[in-house]
């Protein structure tokens, strides 16, 4: 939990001090070229290098994997930290003392801490409690001996409904965090009771083994077989990946992930020799799993139920992670088999010849489709529109080109099958090219001392992106408090990730624009604008027509000429 003040004020003192190309130079062999530096990028394999440092911009950016931002973003992808925590290290490693908490932060890191203790000690309570008969055999049956159930923290929480509540208490832990941490729940009456009874616990931790939250599998015939803490300061179940402390040093020299669903699914591969698998604890894989797993490795092993429901599961996980440009390869098992029973009764030689045999995409969902070609022609529309979320035009093209040989149809007429794009919840548009150059064109192209005059021309809120608008709001806060318009400052006052990768990529993603590029792009916001007023006043002039009101409609009319009247810049 970050203990410091990490105003805007203070992000720019601890961004001036960090020397980006010392920061990337300590992971990245890099030489001048110009005025940048280059090198072989750290997010992904390639023999030529495309990957740029700027440090007057103190920006990084990759044409290959199109990573890029500040140096606060280098530090949070290569060592997985939070923003808080890459700036606490930046910050030591650069001399920049951080001012303490205000009293509010501390409240909600204190109770953070509280939590943290909390769930520590109901840990060792479980623990202490797993080599009873009934969670030992359990265990047992499954392939886990005690000795490894304790090394993987796996414990017990008793039937009595209030063991747990009681043993805290006497430990000091007050009723409102043991609810606040999810171990206890309150009845009707207002009476709380233990939230884990009769069921093996298991403990779920992030990638840097911090306790968040607990599993459980019940023993009897409770509902639900499996329980999970609910959401909860530390935990949001849609953010972490189960599994993560033993395989994030195997990933990384791996390079590649086996993803499963469930528990047991993982822990099993793990025991058989398999570190580098994690789960997504029963939830659909969410955008944030994703975007973890891309900062780790580059392969991701999909590994579900051999189900129906597994197989769909599979598609839709399909989806997220070509979206995310990852190579995906889909280990299919025997429709009645899950990871941790395959493993169980195949063992981990069998497990390894299906890791070898895995699929591709395409190859996937042309196998779900049957072998005849009808099928396969019938399923294509769903195949491409998974296909299509890939961003990676090259690897897109290869695996359109996979799916229409399979189905029995030319490449070149795959086209009439695809679905038209539509932009899904919580999903960026692409940004419209006339946008990206005007961004460029004000940040690169236009000299400083006439940023400002130009930005002011700018009709920020017809604007489609919203990226692009985030941008362009930031640049009026920046020039409101008298600060230059420059690609550097805005690192710190950007508070979205993706907008920052958005700036540190214009010098080399968009063409330089020239004044008179720029000139035609703000004539047709311009006209845009205009539009949008008059069909506004429009609207006012019937409504005032209606309501019989002169004065409104005067006015309206008045507007109305004045507009229809004008032509280029309104400024």
């Amino acid at each position: 939990m970050a203990l410091y003040d990490l105003s805007r004020e203070v992000l720019e003192q601890v961004r001036q001090a960090a020397d980006i190309v010392a920061v990337v130079g300590e992971q990245v062999s890099l030489r001048k070229a110009g005025k940048d530096f280059v090198g072989l990028c750290p997010f992904h394999g390639e023999r030529t290098p495309s990957f740029y440092v700027s440090p007057e911009k103190g920006t990084f950016y990759c044409f290959g994997c199109r990573k890029g931002g500040s140096v606060f973003d280098f530090v949070m992808e290569t060592q997985h930290l939070s923003f808080p925590e890459a700036v606490e290290l930046l910050a030591k490693r650069f001399g920049v003392p951080l001012p303490a908490a205000t009293a509010e932060r501390r409240r909600r890191d204190d109770l953070a801490q509280q939590i943290n203790r909390a769930l520590e000690a109901a840990q060792a309570f479980f623990l202490s409690r797993v080599s009873h008969d009934r969670p030992r055999a359990f265990l047992e049956s499954r392939g886990i001996p005690l000795v490894q159930a304790q090394e993987l923290g796996l414990g017990f929480a008793p039937p009595g409904w209030r063991e747990l509540l009681e043993h805290l208490q006497r430990q000091g832990f007050s009723e409102q965090v043991l609810k606040a941490a999810g171990l206890v729940v309150q009845g009707e009456q207002g009476r709380l009771w233990d939230r884990f009874r009769d069921r093996v616990t298991i403990p779920i931790r992030n990638f840097r083994g911090e306790l968040l939250a607990f599993g459980g599998r019940a023993l009897g015939e409770a509902q639900p077989k499996y329980l999970n803490s609910p959401e909860t300061p530390v935990f949001s179940k849609s953010t972490v990946l189960f599994g993560g402390p033993k395989a994030a040093q195997a990933m990384a020299q791996a390079g590649e992930v086996i993803l499963v669903e469930g528990y047991f699914d993982c822990l099993s591969l793990q025991l058989a020799g398999f570190p580098h698998t994690v789960a997504t604890l029963g939830t659909a894989l969410s955008d944030h799993h994703v975007r973890d797993l891309s900062r780790r490795v580059q392969r991701v092993f999909l590994c579900y139920d051999g189900d129906a429901a597994g197989r769909r599961a599979t598609q839709a996980a399909l989806g997220v992670l070509l979206a995310a440009d990852l190579e995906v390869r889909v280990v299919v098992l025997p429709e009645a088999s899950d990871p941790d029973l395959f493993i169980r009764q195949q063992g981990p030689k069998a497990f390894s010849q299906l890791l070898a045999q895995a699929l591709g995409p395409a190859e996937f969902l042309l196998q779900q489709a049957g072998d005849s070609l009808a099928a396969r022609r019938k399923l294509l529309p769903k195949a491409l529109e998974i296909i299509e979320s890939c961003p990676n035009p090259v690897r897109r093209y290869v695996l359109m080109e996979e799916l229409a040989r399979g189905a029995g149809v030319p490449v070149d007429q795959v086209a009439p099958f695809t679905v038209p794009k539509t932009t899904q919840a919580g999903e960026e548009p692409r940004i419209p090219p006339g946008e990206l150059a005007l961004l460029r064109g004000l940040l690169l192209d236009t000299p400083l001392e006439r940023r400002p005059q130009l930005l002011n021309r700018i009709p920020v809120e017809e604007l489609q992106h919203p990226l692009c608008r985030q941008v362009m709001e930031f640049l009026q806060s920046l020039e409101v408090s008298g600060t230059p318009l420059e690609i550097s400052a805005l690192s710190t006052h950007i508070n979205e990730r993706e907008a920052r990768r958005l700036v540190a990529a214009l010098e080399y993603e968009a063409p330089p624009t020239s004044e008179e590029g720029l000139e035609r792009i703000l004539r047709e916001l311009w006209e845009r604008q205009r539009k949008r007023q008059l069909a506004a006043l429009s609207q006012e002039i019937r409504r005032a027509q209606a309501e019989q009101n002169r004065e409104a409609l005067a006015r309206a009319l008045a507007e109305m000429q004045a507009l229809m009247r004008q032509a280029g810049d309104p400024h």
